[in-house]
């Protein structure tokens, strides 16, 4: 009986460790990119104003529920429940603009250019993405946003 016991102790201490221990991202491949120079001509016209790439959300109907439902059950994984503190893995949620949030469950990272004033809350930049969740992220953000504290 004893032994019995003793094996499905082991068992349930080894399907925890499974299932509690986290999975490492990717380490993100390294792109070649090949620069030639070319002289420029001698009369140069006035170039246009560069346009920083800006990632436009579409604002749908927000669903606050929606929102919750889906931060309970996939965010809080890595996030904390309380967005406005840090979770095991992943920063506080509160402060991050819609366009950065969109950006990240998309790709898993933050955009090339972040959003004016903007300054990362934790080291580690990358976090699994979920571009299934894309069309979701208006209602997620209302949510987290609803919680901010003042």
């Amino acid at each position: 009986m004893n032994s019995i016991i003793w094996l499905v102790t082991l068992g349930v201490l080894y399907l925890s460790f499974i299932f509690t221990t986290p999975v490492k991202a990717p380490a993100p491949k390294k792109v070649e990119v090949e620069v030639v120079k070319t002289e420029a001509p001698a009369v140069v016209e006035a170039a246009p104003e560069a346009k920083t790439a800006e990632v436009v959300v579409e604002a749908g109907p927000v669903d606050l529920e929606k929102g919750k439902a889906i931060y309970l059950s996939t965010c809080i994984k890595c996030h904390n429940k309380d967005p406005n503190v840090k979770g095991p893995i992943g920063p506080e949620l509160v402060d991050a603009p819609l366009e950065l949030m969109h950006h990240k469950v998309i790709t898993g990272r933050y955009p090339d250019v972040l959003p004016e004033g903007f300054v990362p809350k934790r080291k580690t930049k990358q976090m699994t993405k979920f571009p299934q969740l894309g069309k979701d992220v208006p209602s997620i953000h209302a949510y987290v946003q609803s919680l901010k504290k003042k």
